[in-house]
């Protein structure tokens, strides 16, 4: 467990019963850590009712808002409104309700969106200057030591044939200081694309990695980002996770 980054061993703990966290805040000072993190205290009080968003493409493409209700064995949904969505655009991910758009097919031509879908309000978001948003793909997270929003932009570059790994470049916004930084980026397995849907969670970004070339030698792993400390890592994930060998993971 000593190995696991914070965001991964947090939500672990979160689906333990509270006495037992009690009792879990004794086996170690980094258990206790996250355990005493004002952030996920506060994630434990908030409701445990699922929310599921279901788009629907056809005409008018717009998404329908479900919560998820469980009692004892059986689980059953209920409708409770609905959202359209800007036309063409599709959801890559979700920060704290507010939800994160990307054009479907022409992406260079078309900014990127973030959505509040109680207000409708939408907001076009700014993109690094030096990379190519075509060959990009984004994650929105919240910086729980400040609290802070910040938007990571990562462009796959190219490849080190000594080393045998791709090569990639970071970016991040700052919405406070409205501003753009460069960020370190890993190198990535051969042969390996980052998914451009991310999830937010624990206050870390994730992109699961995805085969690009179909004989490259793959193995599972995901690339966390750390809002707090900006650090990204590759995080191994169990060969099960894949899709009929295919090396794409379902998201």
């Amino acid at each position: 467990m000593d190995e696991l980054p914070r965001a991964i061993l947090s939500e672990i703990l979160s689906r333990v019963s509270g006495p037992s966290l009690l009792r879990h805040r004794r086996v170690c000072r980094r258990w206790r850590e996250a355990i005493d993190d004002p952030y996920f205290r506060n994630s434990l009080h908030r409701s445990k009712e699922g929310v599921v968003l279901y788009l629907e493409h056809g005409k008018d493409e717009e998404i329908r808002i479900l919560t998820m209700h469980q009692e004892a064995a059986a689980t059953w949904m209920v409708e409770m409104g609905k959202l359209p969505t800007p036309r063409g655009y599709v959801i890559r991910g979700a920060c704290n309700g507010l939800l994160f758009f990307m054009h479907r097919t022409d992406v260079r031509n078309n900014g990127e969106l973030l959505m509040n879908p109680l207000t409708k309000r939408i907001l076009i978001l700014r993109r690094a200057p030096d990379l190519s948003p075509d060959r990009s793909v984004y994650g929105l997270g919240l910086d729980r030591s400040t609290n802070t929003y910040k938007m990571v932009q990562i462009e796959k570059t190219g490849s080190d044939e000594k080393t045998r790994t791709g090569t990639a470049v970071a970016r991040i916004y700052d919405f406070d200081k409205r501003s753009w930084r460069a960020g370190e980026a890993p190198p990535l397995p051969t042969g390996a694309g980052l998914s451009r849907d991310f999830v937010f969670s624990s206050g870390a970004l994730n992109w699961f990695l995805k085969r690009r070339l179909p004989l490259s030698p793959l193995t599972g792993a995901m690339l966390s980002f750390d809002l707090t400390k900006e650090e990204f890592s590759l995080i191994p994930i169990p060969d099960v996770f894949f899709k009929g060998g295919s090396g794409d993971f379902p998201i």
